[in-house]
């Protein structure tokens, strides 16, 4: 199984690892969406890009809904996956980011997730792994046909705060899973919004995984789902509002439209996502059942 920690908790040698296969995924991993045109990474941009109703739209589209989480499970499950595959290292697996920018907590580091864009250069990345300069890391994925080749990030700008550590601890307190406006998905959904706004460049726009950030971002919340679970085991793991079409829970995500391929091989269904073991990973500081 799988083992997921805070970044934080990484050695030097690790971190340099996953920054290693994510860069042999953009640059060396053949795309299956679009052979010849973008890397495997571009692939899961696109597909984030279609699930946000830009591009070749997917249905249902499953941001604002309760199939958010269940659906960004297996998006970074199989992005996880596919860095092993890429690196030939199956000891990596994903960190995740807990919105803090204190001490060890700070993931924008020279030698880890890098810094800050520069003004001066359309926002530009500058310093770190996928800075524009070092030629690893293009972009080739935008919400339009066309856009900046190099990643762009804004710290703070035109944002709210980034959550507190007592912030995350009100919403993991609400039940039940979904109830608008103030149940626990559609709370953290919307901190989550707060989040892409906050690092800003590539994460406000909705090819955001472009930014390798995105998946320690998204870790982090799929591991406060696992957290909430523990904290409320007599609520249902998932729930969905009363007008939900029947069998929800058996519903099959949809991660490509009907006239592109399917990313990877396997369909999964919305039930096979409500337990990380079934999916053979789980959180160092988490139990798992």
């Amino acid at each position: 199984m799988d083992i997921r920690r805070n970044h934080r908790d990484l050695t030097p040698e690790q971190k340099h690892a996953f920054v290693n296969a994510i860069l042999i995924l953009k640059n060396q991993s053949p795309s299956v969406l679009r052979p010849g045109q973008q890397s495997r990474y571009d692939d899961f941009v696109q597909i984030h890009k279609n699930s946000m109703g830009r591009g070749n739209p997917i249905f249902p589209n499953p941001h604002g809904t309760p199939l958010f989480f269940p659906w960004h499970r297996i998006l970074i499950r199989q992005f996880e996956l596919e860095l092993q595959a890429a690196a030939n290292n199956p000891t990596i697996t994903l960190p995740y980011w807990n919105w803090s920018m204190s001490g060890a907590d700070d993931p924008f580091t020279d030698d880890f997730m890098g810094r800050d864009g520069d003004p001066a250069q359309n926002q530009r990345v500058t310093i770190g792994p996928f800075a524009f300069q070092r030629r690893l890391f293009g972009i080739k994925v935008w919400d339009g046909e066309t856009g900046d080749a190099g990643l762009r990030r804004n710290f703070g700008a035109d944002a709210p705060p980034l959550p507190s550590a007592q912030d995350v601890e009100s919403v993991l307190n609400r039940t039940p899973y979904w109830s608008e406006p103030a149940g626990w998905e559609n709370l953290m959904e919307t901190m989550h919004n707060g989040v892409h706004a906050w690092i800003g460049g590539n994460m406000r726009e909705a090819a955001s995984p472009n930014d390798p950030l995105f998946f320690l971002h998204h870790c982090y919340l799929d591991y406060l789902w696992e957290h909430w679970k523990r904290n409320h085991p007599t609520e249902p793991v998932i729930a969905f509002p009363e007008n939900a079409p029947h069998g929800m829970l058996g519903s099959t995500l949809m991660f490509s439209p009907d006239n592109e391929p399917a990313p990877w091989l396997q369909p999964f269904r919305v039930e096979q996502t409500l337990n990380t073991a079934s999916l053979d990973y789980g959180y160092a500081d988490l139990d798992q059942g």
